[in-house]
């Protein structure tokens, strides 16, 4: 709204009991009349009811530059019809716009809200800005993967709690559990990417106000572009010129180099003749008749200017109207201006008038008199010529008859046809007459203004941009609908459109293209609410599409529509009218040059040069980062699988844990960060503008084909590497993975017990008993300070060993079984060796003798005859330290086998279509992520304080290698899944695997 209050003027002049005063504008009232001179902003909505070549700048309002003429009478349309709506209206001065020239008396008819000012930054507050499709799948993305993330890790925690775990211990898993499963570089990714993408589009001249705007824009699938500014120059330019009975082709040049280059090529043949004694008076008309000049703050002579083959002529800052400055620019290149408005002299002007609807001027042509002055004029054809009695053709004159009349009206209709603004040109010597005589125009002209002769036209046009049609074509390319907005005439926004390929001529002609004005919207307004929609809909789903003579609420109009039928809209806008319509888009795109503030502030991004092809770098922008996204979650999420398998496995099928929760955090938040993030700096892929935009309703950030890549694909083939080397590592130190089922839950705090085949190798395997409770043993021979009597299970006897412990689990032959952990000698005598009460027994205090209270450990018991395992070989002495620093190992395998296969699964999430030998490997923040993925896991396992804070080992350069064929493996299935992508799009693998 701060925009819209740098509109409201200081003061006024008013007339109030027929006195004029000056007083605050905000005090005015309907009824107040105000008069309005050169210069003043318009105070209020004001009928003009007396005028004086009044003409208003209406840019704030319509965002059109050229001035128009306001005076007292209704206008009518080319049907003859009275003009009855506001913004159209001849005989109003609307609220903040600018009176360029002329002066006015008129009534207000409104104030404040009242006005169409008012109307239109009432539009703009009540339009809500819609939530950006990013944000959308950004906060479903997080909603589905938290939900997923919790329950897992509440599923997970039951499991542990039913299994008897320690509770801290479950908490904590629970805990990584949910870790494991949420991308924790995404937060990164996304604010890269977003940032990424807006220092580009500042390199290409766009300001982007608000970030995932960026994104936005790459997902739009209908570009609502203004013309005015835009799609066009917003500058005047002769295209075509009409003399000797012929139409030509006007060159629009920079410089005379340039010029003088074009006359020489082919194009030529096309063009004007110079040396044609037609033109050349037409070129001295167009200069003469002319009020505009060129700017220059060094003074420097334009002439000069012209020869040095940088100078750009079309930007060059000028003095004047935008037709006469356009007039200056196409004489300049033939002949300098200064220089023939030096030799012809003003004597004498009558300006433009709404009334007349023509110009003059005199000038000399001797000065020493030999000659006569020479009247010139311009303006309408059709009134240039009622006052003309000759023509020129071929440098001679004739009479203008009907035959020439109607090669005259042909080419006007011609031109017209073409969408410009055509300018007739005439001229007369004024014999009798001197250099010295007093011409004046009041009451009457002393001097003849008719009798001329006609020499020829010239038509002008808005031209487009360079670059623009390009960009349309590349929208085309990308299935991106472009629809013009303009409140141009409709031949001029159809001309506008052919010329910058919005519309083909073929489409139109076959009815796919068509032009739908204001007049129209306002008709299907006075419909039912379901035949206003049917008449929408019949218009958007032309293939090619053109809105002119709209307002601004059309404009609002034409945007929810398009959302309606769920496009995504992306809309330009520079004037004030166009601020609601910003707002309302799903993406606002204001002009930087020629936008005002209020467009500005209610915008998403700004345009700095004012130029469409912008906007198709911003829609090129947008897919990247939405590519990038995908590539970021599909990356995060593969490492899920291999994180979580371990503790399903351990949990169902009771092998040791492969992966444990400090390790899974250490992935999470150390060696996939930097990759995940570096993925916001892959460049795109060369397709990119070729695919259609986005199908919001099904084409998510996170699909199932997504999930089924990342789990089912990829996620498999790392765990497979990981338990490979998981298992690897058990096997070297003496543990074959089928003795390693079942004996998970103590693997590493207590020592397991094993029979051996004939080959002396571990057959099967489990636990014996606990350590005893040895405040319990008071004895001196098992004293409480005797701690390591049978700590963790007893001795099993060495073989020939004369006395073997009664009271122990272990005899002569081996392990005899959980039930002999509690002997005392209160157990029955079948339980001890012989079936005969120890010896000991017979003291006189037996209560504490053996083992009271001693428990077995969890299953699996350990079978009878086994002895203890540890170091590849049977045992008499219980080692946990051993099998938990083999554990430890064996995890530490597992985690670089993680590291070695997500080095393919980085490069993998490269590209989603395009071999990585066709993107290349340019992207050096990647690059690098690959070595401070693997230096970041090197220090875990060979930097001794990390070990200990990690659980890590130094394992083996060997187990490194074990992972490599497994990454092997998955570039492999990525370039063949790629490969059939690109070869049959549409088929089988693009439909059910392509993400």
């Amino acid at each position: 709204m701060e925009g819209f209050r740098a509109l409201i003027p200081a003061n006024c002049h008013v007339i109030r009991n027929g006195e004029s005063m000056m007083i605050d504008a905000t005090a005015l009232v309907p009824g107040d009349l105000v008069e309005l001179n050169d210069g003043d902003k318009v105070p209020a909505d004001i009928r003009i009811i007396s005028a004086n070549d009044l003409t208003v700048d209406n840019s704030a309002l319509t965002g059109e530059s050229e001035a128009v003429e306001r005076g007292p009478k209704l206008e009518k349309d080319e049907s003859g019809e009275q003009i009855w709506q506001p913004l159209e209206a001849a005989n109003i001065a609307f609220y903040g716009t600018i009176v360029c020239s002329g002066s006015a008396r008129g009534v207000v008819i409104g104030t404040g809200d009242n006005t169409a000012m008012g109307q239109i930054a009432g539009l703009a507050v009540l339009t809500e800005n819609n939530e950006t499709p990013l944000s959308i799948e950004l906060g479903q993305f997080v909603k589905m993967i938290g939900l997923l993330a919790v329950l897992m890790g509440l599923i997970f925690f039951a499991i542990g709690l039913s299994l008897g775990d320690p509770f801290i211990q479950t908490v904590v898993f629970g805990i990584g559990v949910i870790v494991a499963n949420v991308p924790e570089g995404l937060l990164a990714a996304v604010t890269v990417s977003l940032a990424l993408a807006a220092k580009r589009m500042h390199r290409r001249n766009v300001l982007v106000k608000n970030l995932q705007s960026v994104e936005t824009l790459g997902s739009c699938t209908t570009i609502a572009s203004d013309k005015t500014g835009t799609l066009t120059q917003n500058r005047m330019t002769v295209q075509h010129c009409w003399y000797d009975l012929r139409v030509f082709e006007c060159p629009a040049v920079h410089n005379r180099v340039e010029w003088e280059a074009f006359m020489k090529s082919p194009a030529a043949s096309l063009a004007y003749e110079p040396q044609s004694i037609t033109f050349q008076k037409l070129q001295l008309i167009c200069t003469l008749c002319n009020n505009a000049t060129f700017l220059s703050s060094q003074g420097e002579d334009m002439a000069i200017e012209m020869r040095r083959p940088d100078f750009d002529l079309l930007s060059a800052a000028c003095t004047g109207d935008a037709s006469e400055q356009g007039l200056l620019k196409f004489v300049e290149p033939l002949r300098s201006a200064r220089e023939v408005r030096d030799l012809y002299a003003k004597l004498f002007e009558i300006k433009f008038s709404s009334v007349n609807k023509w110009q003059l001027s005199i000038h000399v042509q001797s000065a020493q008199g030999r000659l006569p002055p020479v009247l010139v004029m311009k303006g309408a054809p059709e009134r240039v010529l009622a006052r003309c009695s000759y023509i020129m053709v071929n440098g001679q004159v004739f009479d203008l008859n009907s035959e020439s009349r109607k090669y005259f009206q042909d080419a006007y209709e011609q031109l017209g046809g073409y969408g410009e603004r055509v300018l007739g040109m005439a001229f007369r010597d004024l014999e009798g007459f001197g250099n010295d005589f007093m011409f004046a125009s009041k009451p009457e002209p002393n001097f003849p203004t008719d009798g001329l002769t006609f020499v020829g036209m010239v038509g002008m046009l808005d031209p487009p941009r360079e670059g623009v049609p390009e960009a349309v074509a590349q929208c085309r390319r990308a299935k991106v609908k472009v629809l013009m907005v303009t409140g141009d005439h409709p031949i001029t926004a159809k001309a506008i459109a052919l010329k910058v390929g919005i519309m083909d001529q073929a489409k139109v002609d076959d009815g796919s293209a068509c032009v739908v004005t204001g007049d129209d919207i306002r008709q299907w307004g006075d419909l039912t609410p379901r035949d206003e929609q049917l008449k929408w809909d019949e218009a958007l789903s032309h293939d090619q599409l053109v809105f002119a003579r709209v307002s601004p609420a059309h404009k609002l109009l034409i945007v929810e529509h398009c959302q309606r039928r769920g496009e995504i809209v992306a809309v330009t806008g520079d004037g004030v009218n166009d601020a609601p319509a910003l707002k309302k888009g799903d993406i606002g795109i204001a002009m930087g040059i020629a936008g005002k503030d209020v467009s500005k502030e209610a915008a998403d991004m700004i345009l700095m040069d004012d130029n469409f092809a912008s906007i198709v770098s911003g829609v090129e922008e947008g897919r990247l980062i939405f590519d990038n996204l995908k590539k970021t979650i599909c990356y995060a999420l593969t490492v899920n699988i291999p994180e979580l398998v371990p503790y399903l496995v351990n949990v169902l099928g009771g092998v040791p844990l492969a992966l444990s929760t400090v390790l899974m955090l250490a992935i999470c938040l150390g060696t996939d960060m930097l990759p995940a993030i570096s993925l916001a700096y892959e460049e795109k892929e060369s397709d990119i503008m070729e695919r259609p935009p986005r199908n919001a309703r099904k084409d998510h950030l996170v699909s199932w084909k997504l999930i089924s890549h990342a789990y089912l694909q990829i996620g498999v083939v790392q765990t497979l590497a990981g338990f490979l080397a998981y298992l690897a590592v058990f096997n070297d130190y003496g543990y074959p993975p089928r003795v390693l089922p079942s004996i998970g839950s103590d693997f590493a705090t207590s020592s397991i017990i094993c029979s051996l085949n004939a080959n002396l190798e571990p057959e099967r395997c489990g636990y014996g008993c606990a350590s005893p409770d040895y405040t319990l043993i008071p004895t001196p021979a098992n004293s409480p300070s005797s701690v390591a009597y049978c700590l963790y299970g007893c001795p099993a006897p060495a073989p020939g060993t004369a006395v073997v412990d009664p009271f122990s689990e272990f005899s002569l032959g081996g392990f005899r079984g959980q039930k002999y952990c509690t002997l005392t000698c209160y157990s029955l005598l079948e339980d001890f060796p012989g079936g005969t009460l120890p010896s000991q027994c017979s003291a006189a205090d037996i209560s504490q003798l053996g083992f009271p209270n001693r428990q077995p450990l969890d299953p699996p018991a350990g079978p009878t005859g086994g002895m203890y395992w540890w170091a590849g070989r049977a045992q008499t002495q219980a080692n946990p330290e051993y099998q938990r620093q083999v554990l430890l190992y064996a995890q530490s395998a597992y985690f670089v086998a993680i590291i070695v296969t997500q080095w393919a699964n980085l490069i993998v999430c490269k590209t989603r279509r395009l071999s990585v030998f066709q993107q290349g490997m340019w992207n050096w923040v990647l690059n690098f992520s690959l070595v401070f993925e693997t230096g970041i896991a090197a220090a875990l396992l060979y930097v001794p304080f990390l070990q200990e804070v990690f659980s890590v080992r130094p394992i083996s350069i060997v187990y490194w290698f074990i992972g490599v064929p497994f990454a092997l493996t998955i570039l492999l299935i990525g370039e063949i899944r790629k490969l059939f992508i690109r070869r049959f799009p549409g088929g089988w693998m693009d439909r059910w695997t392509s993400w």
